[in-house]
């Protein structure tokens, strides 16, 4: 039931809570290396993988929306800054392999473009970028004649670059950057020779040093190196007193074993590690920052042998500051000292899985329904009192939980079959266009059902429709012919075995040699249904059982006499029950 809470509600103080949340996918090709910015309740993503398109994030609505491409070559490994209601950007390198110096501004409000006084350097990708009292400072990056360490000052008044002191660190491109309070903050990065932290094994020169600059008497600092593993290739901000790291490749620049994010503190010079944002670690990612969550998205991701361009997009809430500070609403913090927009004045039940769930409500009230899958028709022969729909949910939910990436191998899930019942479909994930047959085994591997399907990349539900038996340690996977089961994604860390379905479907582990329950393949929210079948129909009830009758009941337990036209129990007394309808 839905409520509307008025004046003499209780209302409860939410406590502030870190976890990454999955908003609107970006509404066109994935890429990597978008230049990202934000402005108010928007989001913007521009250009990236050497595109000219652009687009805004609307977080009060939570959609996307196109606007006018960019007046520019399309670019790869470019960056862009905001500051107020206008962005900055350029550098990279174009689909011709040069490196263009050409430098814009962006006006958010107005979606219009000027371009300004071209960057008097060399031209450059993987620049670090980062604004500092209300100027843009400009250094390192890397072109066809190495890397480089250089830095940079445009004044945005005076339209007027100046050379200041270059990086006192090895030449480096692709560091992480940020800018807090009165100093910029530059580190990691790829070089051309060995230094701080790097891989003593690899050729790969990524750095853990990290350093801070003083626009004021133009001087850098060597600070405390990154304790964690070096890095190169993720994607930086900064929000209010503390600088921001995430994702990338680690020091033999392949991914990282998760999607690491860590938080730097410049008071103490010290890094925290926060929680790891879902899907693994991604190559070349973008963020913005709306009121207090930052949005993370695009990049490539490289945890399965071929390269995938996610478009899925996960928010994460730095701060408490933020939040609903209307005492009328149920979600009310005492806490929050700006409101976000996010007060909640319906209840319901926000189980997606549960009977009676409600996507209007926004707090939960208590009243979700578990779904019982079985037959309801007490006419039926396998009618089930104890059911509540014959159609339900389960399984996980989708992907987003933990690490993961496609998958070339032909693993499966593990489940028990409490009833008889029917697998009707499933979401799945594909990396690409593929002809993939799906099978239902037992618990010898022996395939009891399958289908083979045409899938296409991304995210769909494909019709399964296979009929199983009551039974334990059963099989759902794919074929094992290696032209058919690539490229299907599974998640290797996080799994909360066992996901019930219903009572009717027990999934328990996954096929995995090493910790079976930390993976989880292919088949996600998983539908399951159970078909009524025929009434039983006795014309002659003296010609089925010779026995005695003790009892008979209706379908509710009552004691009843025999009625035509009705489904009845009939209780013998050698044990036996028998439901009978008896026809005029």
């Amino acid at each position: 039931m839905k409520k509307i809470l008025f004046l003499f509600a209780v209302i409860p103080l939410f406590l502030f809570s870190q976890s990454w949340n999955q908003v609107s996918s970006f509404i066109e090709d994935g890429r990597h290396h978008p230049i990202t910015f934000s402005n108010n309740n928007f989001g913007f993503v521009m250009s990236g993988s050497y595109l000219t398109d652009a687009y805004k994030y609307d977080k009060l609505n939570n959609t996307w929306m196109q606007l006018q491409n960019i007046p520019f070559s399309g670019r790869g490994y470019s960056y862009g800054v905001s500051l107020g209601d206008k962005a900055y950007m350029g550098f990279g390198s174009d689909s011709n392999g040069s490196y263009p110096t050409d430098w814009w501004e962006y006006d958010m409000i107005n979606d219009t473009w000027l371009q300004l006084a071209n960057f008097p350097g060399d031209g450059r990708q993987h620049p670090a970028m980062v604004v500092v009292n209300n100027k843009i400072y400009i250094g390192c990056g890397g072109n066809s004649n190495g890397n480089l360490n250089d830095w940079w000052e445009y004044d945005i008044l005076t339209d007027i670059w100046t050379q200041k002191s270059d990086l006192i660190g090895n030449s480096r491109h692709h560091p992480y950057y940020f800018g807090i309070g009165n100093y910029a903050y530059v580190g990691f990065g790829h070089g051309s020779s060995f230094g701080p932290g790097s891989n003593p094994s690899s050729s790969s020169y990524i750095y853990n040093d990290f350093y801070r600059y003083n626009p004021s008497n133009d001087s850098w600092l060597r600070l405390s190196d990154f304790p964690g593993e070096a890095r190169v290739a993720g994607t930086q901000f900064s929000y209010d007193t503390k600088g921001y790291v995430l994702s990338g490749d680690g020091d033999d620049h392949g991914p990282l074993s998760s999607g690491e994010f860590w938080e730097y503190n410049p008071t103490s010079d010290s890094w925290v590690q926060l929680i790891s944002h879902p899907g693994g670690a991604i190559w070349a990612p973008g963020n913005f920052v709306i009121g207090c969550d930052v949005y993370f998205l695009l990049g490539q991701n490289w945890n399965s042998n071929i390269g995938t361009y996610p478009i899925n997009v996960y928010k994460y809430k730095l701060s408490e500051d933020c939040g609903c500070t209307d005492v009328l609403a149920y979600n009310f913090s005492n806490l929050a000292i700006y409101d976000d927009g996010s007060c909640c004045y319906i209840t319901g039940c926000t189980d997606p899985l549960a009977l009676n769930f409600d996507s209007l409500s926004c707090y939960d009230d208590g009243s979700c329904i578990t779904p019982v899958v079985g037959c309801t028709n007490p006419l039926a022969s396998n009618f089930d009192p104890y059911a509540n729909t014959t159609t339900a949910y389960g399984g996980a939910i989708d992907n987003s939980f933990g690490t993961g990436g496609y998958f070339n191998g032909d693993q499966h899930l593990i489940f028990n079959s409490n009833k008889q019942c029917i697998i009707k479909s499933a979401l799945i994930d594909s990396e690409s266009t593929n002809i993939i047959t799906f099978e239902l085994r037992n618990s010898s591997g022996v395939v009891i059902d399958d289908t083979t399907l045409n899938v296409t990349p991304g995210e769909q539900r494909i019709d399964l429709g296979f009929d199983v038996p009551i039974g334990s340690d059963m099989q759902l996977g794919v074929s094992g012919n290696s032209l058919q089961n690539s490229g299907l994604y599974r998640n290797n860390t996080n799994a909360t075995y066992p996901y019930d379905i219903a009572s009717a479907i027990e999934v328990t582990s996954s096929s995995a040699n090493s910790n079976p329950f930390d993976y989880y393949y292919f088949f996600y929210n998983i539908e399951v249904e159970v078909v009524c079948q025929d009434m039983s129909i006795i014309i002659n009830e003296h010609t089925i059982n010779k026995s005695k009758i003790l009892r008979i009941t209706d379908v509710l337990g009552r004691g009843s006499k025999e009625i035509k036209n009705q489904p009845l129990f009939y209780i013998y007394d050698d044990g036996k029950v028998e439901k009978k309808i008896i026809l005029e």
